[in-house]
């Protein structure tokens, strides 16, 4: 019971240092694990012997050579039930899928990079009949990809198949569908993504044919103009989730979700074109009661999308947890106040590249607070003027968790680190990379409950720094990438205000000294992990060293030298 009660990893590990029960029961209870790119082949073999009831295992861009680790794994004796191994590097499939799947009869996902094509999807087939989600990824897709024949055959075979991913799949066509949708009748997720011989027919027919499909993510420049095959209503009546990127849609094919009497839960339209608020307005109307979670935008926006038309669908998004509203430059604080107002149960609030603190919204005071929201990304604005920011950060006090990345604010109001923990008491999480100006002036805040602090990019000095590690001693996650006006003085200081801290970067960080590391890894036990500023320190016999003290200390893989200096990789 009192374990279960311990919700980070940090409070976990220190409960396995206070007697040998404590860490068996730590290494009984554990079901996941994932293995690092650093991660050496024989802490592998040590971790999988430890952990004796691991369920899920993610391997991705492993430092020796993947097909090693995934034998070890498949010779551990555990009893796996979903296996992640992803690799830049080719993996060599035909050397471990056999034996994987003798060894690991109730595999039920299986996510890989392959190398042959067909062939990786045959064997596939072949050694997992129990399979239930698949993604193979390909090394090269535009050289050795599957084809509709690979797709077919592993369909086949796979009858309990119920998710899989195809993106980037170039050589497959609308056979693919069609022959999944035949033969794999619990077939209920399917990702499309860059498969260019895919058409609007092929579409039609899987979710026409697919009764138990409930999410379609599609990510392909194609036209879709009606949903199913035309004058057919009776389909995807369990489709609950529905994704589209980069997609040429008409009201019509709105209109035709209406039709099937489909209620979404969960509408994402991405960089989608072509469709009106007309056809968004009638089919958030139609799902007002069941829709959850809302993404409209990307990189083009919804150039049409006003604060008017907010004030027009607010109604219809009452029942909404998550909304996220990507480049919308129309909107302005209006929409923010009156989404904040009209949806008390929306936990995650996205709304970047818009008109924030551009408008001279009245507030009258008759706001109330919306405690519900926990996650709020704001970011990619520009001159903004920090009271404004403020104002809006008021109506939403309960947020754990602040995105303000690449906010440019105006050069005479500098934004103040303190006023947004001041506004946001139980924040947690706080980035704020690429923004600035950003200061950190004298506060009566005593102490925040500040856990994660990312500053990339940033042009935070030492001073700020040494007053930002009094305010938030709690911090065990501290990013100070390419902050080129640290030093190693400012972050010996920040380091002896937080006691707690697991992670710390100073990637790209040209002032500050390598000699400051040895001490960080001294003087801060609870360390586990830190970025250097060096891509050659430290070297074998002192990334050992710190090994055994605890902490993993990386090399900089931002710097590439230049004659006798080293400069920042972007």
């Amino acid at each position: 019971m009192i374990y279960n009660r311990l919700d980070h990893a940090s409070y976990q590990q220190s409960f396995t240092l206070v007697c040998k029960r404590f860490l068996k029961i730590t290494n009984s209870r554990r079901v996941s694990i994932n293995f690092s790119s650093n991660t050496p082949i024989t802490i592998l073999c040590r971790l999988l012997e430890r952990f004796s009831n691991l369920k899920k295992i993610k391997v991705c861009n492993f430092k020796g050579e993947t097909y090693e680790a995934i034998l070890e794994i498949a010779r551990s004796g555990l009893d796996l039930e979903e296996l992640i191994a992803l690799s830049y590097r080719r993996s060599y499939p035909k050397f471990w899928l056999e034996e994987l799947g003798s060894n690991m009869k109730n595999l039920k996902v299986l996510k890989f990079t392959g190398a042959e094509g067909d062939a990786d999807f045959v064997r596939v087939a072949d050694t997992f009949p129990q399979l239930e989600d698949l993604h193979i990824e390909d090394e090269a897709p535009h050289f050795i990809s599957v084809t509709d024949e690979g797709i077919d055959y592993m369909s086949s075979k796979l009858k309990r198949l119920r998710k899989i991913d195809l993106s980037h799949k170039s050589r497959i066509s609308d056979k693919s569908l069609i022959s999944l949708s035949k033969n794999c009748p619990l077939l209920e997720q399917i990702e499309i993504q860059n498969c260019n011989s895919v058409t609007q027919e092929g579409i039609s027919f899987l979710v026409t044919n697919s009764h138990h499909l409930n999410l379609l993510d599609i990510c392909n420049y194609l036209k879709i103009e009606t949903f199913g095959v035309k004058g057919s209503t009776n389909f995807l009546t369990n489709l609950r989730s529905l994704k589209l990127q980069h997609v040429d849609i008409l009201d019509e094919f709105l209109f035709s979700i209406i039709e099937a009497r489909i209620h979404l839960t969960n509408l994402a339209l991405m960089n989608c074109k072509s469709y009106t608020f007309t056809g968004i307005s009638r089919l958030l109307q139609h799902s007002s009661q069941s829709l959850k979670s809302l993404e409209l935008g990307g990189s083009r926006g919804v150039k049409f999308l006003t604060n008017e038309h907010i004030d027009y669908m607010s109604s219809f998004l009452q029942n909404l947890t998550s909304i996220t509203l990507f480049n919308c430059s129309k909107l302005s604080d209006s929409a923010f106040v009156m989404i904040t107002q009209r949806c008390p149960r929306l936990c995650h609030f996205v709304m970047t590249g818009s008109s924030l603190g551009k408008e001279e919204h009245n507030y009258d005071g008759l706001m109330e607070e919306n405690r519900a929201i926990k996650y709020l990304d704001l970011s990619s604005h520009r001159e903004v003027r920090p009271t404004a920011l403020k104002r809006l950060l008021n109506i939403c006090p309960e947020v754990e968790k602040l995105k303000l990345q690449d906010c440019f604010f105006l050069p005479d109001d500098q934004l103040n680190v303190p006023d947004i923990l001041e506004c946001n008491r139980s924040l947690v999480e706080l980035n704020l990379t690429g923004s600035h100006p950003i200061t950190v002036k004298d506060t009566e805040l005593e102490s925040s409950v500040l856990e994660k602090l990312i500053v990339k990019i940033s042009m935070i000095n030492d001073i700020s720094l040494k007053k930002l590690g009094k305010i938030s001693p709690r911090l065990i996650h501290l990013d100070l990438t390419r902050c080129s006006e640290v030093t190693a003085e400012g972050v010996k200081e920040v380091v002896k205000s937080c006691k707690r801290l697991i992670y710390l970067s100073i990637s790209c960080c040209e002032n500050v000294d390598i000699n400051v590391i040895p001490w960080i890894v001294t003087n801060r036990p609870s360390l586990k992990k830190l970025l250097s500023s060096s891509r050659c320190y430290p070297d074998d016999k002192t990334h050992k060293l710190f090994l055994q003290r605890g902490c993993l200390v990386l090399k900089d893989p931002s710097f590439i030298p230049k004659g006798d200096k080293l400069l920042c990789y972007l």
